[in-house]
């Protein structure tokens, strides 16, 4: 007679471990339900709130407790999920999705956001009154005590490292070192984002801004460099399902080789938390991209690891904690932090003295490789699928040491997702629509504006080389009110002549004409 419910552990980092009851065979989606209704029934409750945004991560006695991975669609396909549920801890999954569950099985759930009650009132044109929940981060305090530093933040956390995980394998990672980041309410308060403390079984200890890796920061995001090692097996895709024996165990040995350089991008809100994680935006479209990366064989394209979770403590009161929902890269050090907007700022500085030294030799053919490289990323994406890419400004594109190779950042694709597999669109049935009406089988396009910053780039490439985008302007409006065709190819020719040194007047006359 097979058991109706079972007892597991359930850790809450943050507040504590507990033995909750849960159906013996149910599906992941069941079994995170009955965790969050325990959550908000027994701890959630005397705070007047409820979970919203959470992640359930499995874990097993008898292993290390890194030796995890989490059940949620946005950080591993199901598919994944269900493979590392079978050769990692021999979980029986039917073909409808329900697992049995066993006593050894271990449940972390990570709340990043809850609501709050009462429930907001807005009124819309005056007349009808709607109600809506008020979301916001969840933070749990730690208050260190005399003689016992972080006793209480270990017991309730487990460890303060970094946590991550492959996007396509499921595969576990953990900072090499304890890490916690900074951050504070204020999200235009960017300078509070910049500190982490990297002590271990003792006080957090928060240095200046700078000590933290920071590699960039954008609008809505900081990105710091952190070194990653694996703390679970990469599984083979044709790893064959078998009871668990030395052999098995052998099978599923750590590589301790396996490590990740990583970028590791932080919203500065929660909002642009919870947005970047949607199927149509950057996580969603980072994980289609790792995906169909054998068509990024040049590399023209982010490498994305997978995403992660970060534990971050208030600027202002470090003993007020949070957790994050955190992106990882590639870090690569020929492209390192070089924006094609610092590219631009030095290609063009007319200051000999401030000027860099590779300006002066800066060919023609060197121009048209960069952009070729340029064009050519716009083709890669297009090709994995992406529908949109932003090119409102230069800093989405980095440029390699070399200055011959650019690489294309925040794909995040504004919202409009990418071309799933199978689809209506791709092997799908060209002739209706999800609606029933006749559709166009078309190639996949790339939704782009080449029209503001493209033209920008050519000019101040042909025209701008250690002249100021001051004289680009000039020469431009100078080219544009020439009387004849004629006479504006020869102020062309004339300021290519003078940057690049060319004399043959035929590749002047192409260039001019292209």
């Amino acid at each position: 007679h097979e058991p109706l419910e079972i007892e597991i552990e359930l850790l809450i980092p943050g507040l504590c471990t507990m033995d909750v009851n849960i159906p013996a065979v149910s599906t992941i989606a069941k079994v995170k339900t009955c965790l969050v209704e325990y959550a908000n029934q027994h701890l959630l409750a005397v705070e007047d709130c409820s979970v919203a945004k959470s992640w359930v991560v499995l874990a097993m006695f008898g292993y290390d407790s890194m030796y995890d991975f989490p059940l949620e669609k946005e950080a591993i396909d199901l598919e994944i999920q269900i493979k590392r549920m079978q050769e990692m801890f021999d979980l029986h999954v039917s073909e409808s999705g329900k697992v049995q569950w066993n006593e050894k099985c271990r449940f972390a759930l990570v709340i990043f956001s809850v609501y709050r009650e009462p429930w907001s009132n807005s009124i819309d044109n005056g007349q009808t009154q709607t109600l809506r929940h008020i979301q916001e981060p969840w933070t749990f305090c730690h208050e260190e005590r005399p003689g016992a530093p972080a006793t209480l933040l270990e017991n309730t956390l487990q460890s303060t490292h970094l946590r991550a995980w492959d996007f396509v394998t499921g595969q576990a990672f953990c900072s090499k070192q304890p890490i916690v980041f900074s951050f504070t309410h204020n999200a235009l308060d960017k300078r509070q984002f910049m500190k982490i403390s990297t002590s271990a079984n003792e006080a957090q200890q928060f240095h200046a801004p700078g000590e933290g890796g920071i590699l960039g920061m954008g609008a809505n995001a900081i990105v710091h460099r952190v070194e990653l090692k694996s703390t679970s097996p990469s599984l083979s895709s044709n790893h064959k399902k078998k009871k668990r024996s030395r052999d098995h165990d052998q099978d599923l040995s750590l590589d301790a080789t396996t490590e990740w350089d990583s970028a590791v991008k932080r919203p500065f809100s929660l909002s642009k938390m919870l947005a970047s994680l949607e199927n149509k935006s950057e996580a969603g479209l980072a994980k289609r991209v790792r995906f169909a990366n054998s068509l990024n064989s040049d590399g023209r394209i982010l490498y994305f690891y997978g995403l992660g979770v970060a534990l971050s403590a208030n600027a202002n009161n470090t003993q007020e904690y949070k957790f994050e929902a955190v992106l990882l890269a590639r870090y690569e050090e020929e492209f390192s932090t070089y924006t094609m907007k610092k590219f631009m700022q030095d290609y063009t500085c007319a200051v000999p003295e401030k000027a860099p030294h590779w300006q002066k030799d800066f060919s023609i053919i060197q121009v048209k490789v960069l952009l070729v490289s340029l064009l050519n990323a716009f083709r890669d994406l297009t090709l994995m699928g992406v529908q949109a890419f932003d090119f409102n400004h230069l800093n989405n594109v980095l440029v390699s040491r070399d200055h011959q190779t650019v690489k294309l950042l925040d794909i995040d694709g504004n919202s409009k997702g990418s071309i799933q597999f199978p689809s209506e669109y791709i092997q799908g049935d060209p002739n209706k629509s999800s609606h029933g009406r006749r559709r166009s089988v078309h190639k996949p396009s790339l939704d782009i504006d080449l029209n503001t910053i493209l033209p920008t780039v050519i000019q101040q490439l042909l025209l701008g080389k250690g002249r100021g985008t001051s004289f680009v302007e000039n020469k431009k409006s100078q080219i544009w009110r020439a009387k004849t065709e004629e006479d504006g190819k020869e102020h062309i020719q004339e300021v290519i002549s003078h940057n690049f040194g060319l004399q043959n007047s035929k590749s002047l006359s192409k260039i001019a004409e292209w």
